[in-house]
């Protein structure tokens, strides 16, 4: 059985990741009606090409290849322009999706008629111990030692999730993932090119600013990463680079008029605050890995 979304997943120089993340898809217990998968001028292309081609007929994949690299929004807007699905969805090519994500978000994007939805990420599932049933961390919570935290065994025992609002004030609140989004395609806006980081944050805060969007909250655990969130891998590692690119997007979007006075303060007060707590938690992880 297969629903009205298109998945898109660009990738780079990631063919050691790729199949896992389809793997993903191919798993989930209500399935996609497409896999986009667009590949940012890697090096590597020609071995994501073939991996892509291996996956099951059970879901058309479409693999689009750029000559050159122009970075992850121009590749996601690539596979949003060629998606056919009412609905789009994302997936890093390092990351996966929890059995559930596509049945229980999808349900509530086409049951309640919404533009835009988000969940909870898991930055790290080798240290939470989750293994992508969506169990744990379903309420969004991090203490883990609550007993409605606990595993399911079973996680089409689970209660439905539950929602909460979302506003353009709750990506200025959380840090979560592009593969935690849901849009309704017609709604979309595309990926500002000109941001090299900070592009998710922006076009959330865009989506969720524009009259009348009807957008929830879902907090249930849906997705997750291999890596920690700060100075890991790739472009997380670059701290200073996450910290002026979220600062040039705040100033871009007030520029533009997309968020309002009240919102750009908390947002640059925020993000001066945070600044240095990334950086010394990149030190001492860096200094732990030399003992």
């Amino acid at each position: 059985m297969s629903c009205d979304v298109s998945v898109v997943i660009p990738t780079y120089n990631s063919s050691a990741t790729l199949k896992r993340a389809l793997d993903s898809l191919y798993g989930q217990s209500l399935l996609p009606r497409e896999i986009i998968v667009v590949d940012d001028g890697s090096d590597d292309w020609e071995q994501s090409q073939r991996i892509a081609a291996s996956c099951p007929e059970r879901i058309p994949v479409r693999f689009i290849h750029l000559d050159k690299n122009q970075g992850v929004s121009t590749a996601r807007n690539t596979g949003i322009a060629a998606a056919m699905g009412r609905y789009l969805a994302f997936l890093d090519s390092d990351d996966v999706w929890y059995r559930e994500k596509l049945a229980i978000q999808y349900e509530l994007m086409a049951g309640r008629n919404l533009d835009f939805s988000m969940h909870p990420y898991c930055h790290d599932m080798t240290r939470s111990g989750g293994d992508g049933d969506g169990s744990e961390d379903r309420d969004g919570d991090r203490d883990g030692d609550r007993d409605e935290d606990k595993k399911v065994e079973n996680p089409d025992t689970l209660p439905p999730p539950s929602l909460s609002s979302l506003s353009s004030w709750t990506p200025l609140l959380r840090n979560d993932s592009t593969n935690s989004v849901m849009v309704l395609k017609e709604r979309m806006v595309p990926y500002d090119t000109s941001l090299r980081r900070g592009e998710d944050f922006t076009l959330y805060m865009e989506l969720l600013a524009r009259p009348g969007c009807r957008a929830l909250y879902i907090r249930r655990v849906l997705a997750g990463g291999f890596k920690s969130t700060i100075g890991a891998s790739g472009l997380s590692q670059d701290v200073p680079g996450m910290h002026f690119g979220r600062m040039h997007a705040l100033r871009k979007l007030i520029r533009e008029g997309k968020i309002s006075t009240s919102q750009y303060s908390f947002g640059m007060v925020t993000e001066m605050l945070k600044y240095p707590i990334r950086v010394l938690l990149v030190w001492l992880r860096a200094r732990a890995a030399q003992m």
